[in-house]
C-alpha cells in the first residue's frame, strides 16, 4: 500500500450544550453519513478519537488501495477498495496471477483459483 493512511474521514463540529457532536463524510461522495451523540473529553484531539471510535467508524469502509473513507454505496465489498478504484462496472477481463481470459463474471480464476481484482489490477 502505498498511500498515506486517515485516521478518520472528513468531519465537522457542532457545538452542543452537552458537549461537541461530530458530523463524518464519505471521502467520495462527500454526503453526511453519521452525527454522534454529544462528547465531552479534555481535549478536542480526545473528543473526535471518542466520536470516531464509538460512533462514526462502524459506518465507513476504508479503501485497500487508496486509503479514503467512504460508505458503503461507495463501496466495492467485492474487493474491498472505493468504487474510484475498482467500479463495478468494470469486471476482470483477465487473472493477473496466470493471465487466464476471463469470459465471465468471476470471483476466482476458473484456471488457477487467484481471486480475481476488479478494476484492472
Amino acid at each position: 500500500m502505498d498511500y498515506q493512511v486517515r485516521k478518520i474521514p472528513s468531519y465537522r463540529v457542532i457545538a452542543d450544550s452537552g458537549g461537541s457532536r461530530y458530523r463524518f463524510f464519505c471521502d467520495l461522495s462527500g454526503a453526511a453519513v453519521c452525527t454522534t451523540n454529544p462528547i465531552r473529553a479534555l481535549t478536542a484531539d480526545e473528543e473526535l478519537t471518542l466520536a470516531w471510535e464509538r460512533e462514526g467508524k462502524e459506518r465507513f469502509n476504508m479503501c485497500t488501495r487508496c486509503g479514503k473513507w467512504v460508505c458503503n454505496a461507495m463501496y466495492n465489498a467485492d474487493v474491498l477498495e472505493c468504487v474510484d478504484c475498482s467500479p463495478w462496472e468494470d469486471p476482470p477481463r483477465f487473472c493477473q496471477e496466470c493471465g487466464a481470459i476471463i469470459s465471465k463474471s468471476e470471483t476466482y480464476c476458473p484456471k488457477c483459483g487467484a481471486l480475481l481484482r476488479y478494476g484492472g489490477t
